[in-house]
């Protein structure tokens, strides 16, 4: 059973206090009267503004004795549901003027009392620390709706200790008032139902994905005791894996021949292999023509069934400056949740230098939602003659030791409507580097530490309408007197700063925002306006003395996702300070999946 999906477990029969004899004098049957004043008299628990508001009628407009009756039923179930059952309303005077186009009304109120438990037995309850968690006790004042919720703890108890059929009955609810207070007795009847042990797992719907890639992806296994806890947590864990379109509550069939426990999860897959393209234009100045970006990805995943991943990426960021990644990973390593990846990178800046870089990546599940990561990867630096002058780039090799932790509860790795992902990182390195190209001739080595930050966090305001917040940070801290161009971050563009040229900034040290609204049309779809903040700072030496460099930069704009016959097809438009309509950033994305 899911919790989620319970009905109400009892509804508290309180008709009969909603009709009460009302005092009134007879109305003309022609227009009706505007309401000129309402006064309640008797209210003790309740301000006058508050019975006012629940009573909801307005001076002004027009009005009858039946709209009122309506709306006093409407009181009294507010009252009610505050826990004064026996509140009733003696009566209600309507005055009239002398041409009966205006009427004050006079509401008597009695609120009377929340009850108080006298009696609260709960039979067949197997486990008695239960009872400590309950708030509906002897001597207590009694709110229906805290009942309810100790009923859902009775039942959350048993569904996550192996009952998930438990049932509980009201079998006795008896209340009685008298002149100074209420009372109320209270009897529970809970049937347990018989323990399930989940003998079997079936999977319905996967037609390339082997079964043991996806029952290792489980949070229990064949033979354990069931708990609801674990069975919501399905539909998550496994739409997170990006190999299935959707993913049903997961439910106990009973063999009745057998009498095994079959835990059903029903699911579709979708493409496991994807090409994500990207088109940016960013129009020219008075000195220079505009050009255009480019990016290509191609993720080849769950290969043969197996979850196994490579990637192939590249990138045209700025006019002279490319970058290419070749990934394979392989994922539960010796029956582990750990996952293996190896990488090449390669970056050709601005044609100054070419960065090239070998890794080997680890990422250990502790469960669905927590991860760390750890890794090494040696970097190497080639710089031409210009950027070695211009830049003093040296040549250099970098040994980096990596270790981090992840954080993910987003509700849809795609367009998420609530949750949170967080990564934090940190990078050592011993750089070694050779001058002799610059004409320095000097060499030697020296530490890097490098930080990150990133944090997302999505919240759902309205229906359809969700707020979504990013938080990205980046530092490097080096022996170094300055820290070299080749080791700044960089940052701008569609991935980071909108509104700005890809790469157009860099620092020792940059942070940056995204603030967006969406407003989903359904599946991965949506709209949404967006406002992204950045910074950056560095150090470097020009003229032979050290410049400092700092600035905070504002980007805003609008775009779309829009799920299409041909892929998912996305545009962004962008505005950086001081851009008018004309020069804003546009980039055009289709992610496909074959």
């Amino acid at each position: 059973m899911n919790l989620k999906n319970r009905q109400p477990l009892f509804f508290i029969l309180v008709g009969f206090l909603l009709t009460q004899p009302v005092e009134s004098f007879s109305q003309p049957k022609e227009k009706s009267p505007q309401l000129s004043k309402v006064e309640i008299i008797g209210n003790k628990n309740f301000s006058s503004r508050k019975i006012k508001e629940w009573l909801d009628l307005k001076k002004k407009q027009p009005t009858s004795q039946e709209i009122v009756q309506e709306r006093c039923k409407s009181l009294l179930a507010k009252i009610q549901s505050e826990g004064y059952y026996f509140s009733k309303i003696d009566s209600i005077n309507f005055n009239y003027n002398t041409d009966s186009s205006r009427v004050a009304l006079i509401l008597f109120l009695q609120e009377g009392s929340v009850p108080k438990v006298k009696d609260f037995i709960i039979q067949g309850l197997e486990d008695r620390k239960i009872i400590s968690r309950l708030r509906t006790r002897k001597g207590r004042e009694f709110y229906s709706d805290v009942l309810e919720i100790d009923i859902a703890e009775i039942m959350d108890y048993y569904e996550n200790t192996g009952y998930p059929f438990c049932e509980v009955k009201i079998t006795k609810f008896k209340m009685n008032e008298n002149a100074d207070s209420a009372e109320l007795s209270l009897t529970l009847e809970v049937n347990s139902g018989k323990e399930i042990r989940i003998d079997e797992i079936k999977i319905l719907g996967n037609e390339e994905t082997k079964p043991y890639v996806i029952l290792r992806e489980l949070p229990f296994a064949s033979g354990e005791i069931y708990e609801q806890r674990k069975m919501d947590k399905i539909p998550s864990i496994l739409l997170n894996t990006g190999f299935f379109k959707w993913v049903n509550e997961p439910y106990i069939e009973v063999e009745q021949t057998t009498n095994r426990n079959r835990l059903i999860i029903e699911l579709a897959e979708k493409n496991h292999n994807q090409f994500d393209g990207v088109v940016g234009y960013n129009p020219g100045s008075a000195n220079t023509k505009g050009f255009v970006t480019g990016l290509l990805d191609f993720r080849f995943g769950n290969l043969f069934g197996t979850g196994r991943q490579i990637d192939a990426f590249w990138e045209r960021r700025s006019q002279d400056t490319q970058e290419l990644k070749f990934g394979y990973t392989e994922p539960w390593l010796g029956g582990f949740p750990l996952s293996v990846g190896f990488g090449f990178e390669q970056i050709i800046q601005d044609t100054s230098y070419i960065q090239r870089e070998v890794a080997l990546d680890l990422r250990y599940a502790i469960n669905s939602n927590v991860a760390i990561t750890t890794g090494i990867s040696n970097r190497s630096i080639s710089p031409d003659s210009l950027g070695a002058l211009l830049f003093n780039v040296s040549r250099s090799t970098a040994l980096n030791l990596r270790v981090g932790a992840a954080f993910n509860t987003l509700s849809d790795p795609i367009n998420p409507e609530s949750g949170v992902r967080y990564f934090t990182g940190f990078e050592w390195s011993r750089k070694t580097f050779d001058d002799t190209l610059s004409g320095a001739n000097s060499s030697g080595s020296f530490n890097l530490k490098r930080l990150s930050v990133d944090f997302e966090n999505y919240f759902s305001l309205f229906r359809w309408q969700v707020l979504a917040l990013g938080l990205h940070g980046r530092e490097v801290t080096s022996d170094e007197a300055v820290i070299s161009i080749t080791d700044m971050y960089r940052f701008g563009g569609t991935k980071s700063l909108r509104g700005y040229r890809e790469e157009q900034f860099r620092g020792s040290r940059i942070a940056w925002g995204n603030l967006e609204y969406r407003y989903l049309i359904g599946g991965p779809s949506r709209l949404f306006a967006f406002l992204d903040f950045g910074y950056y700072f560095r150090e470097e030496i020009l003229n032979s003395n050290k410049s400092k460099t700092d600035d905070f930069k504002i980007g805003y704009g609008f775009g779309m996702r829009i799920d299409t016959k041909l892929g998912y097809f996305g545009l962004d438009y962008g505005l950086g300070e001081g851009d008018s309509f004309s020069n804003g950033k546009i980039h055009i994305r289709l992610v496909n999946e074959f």
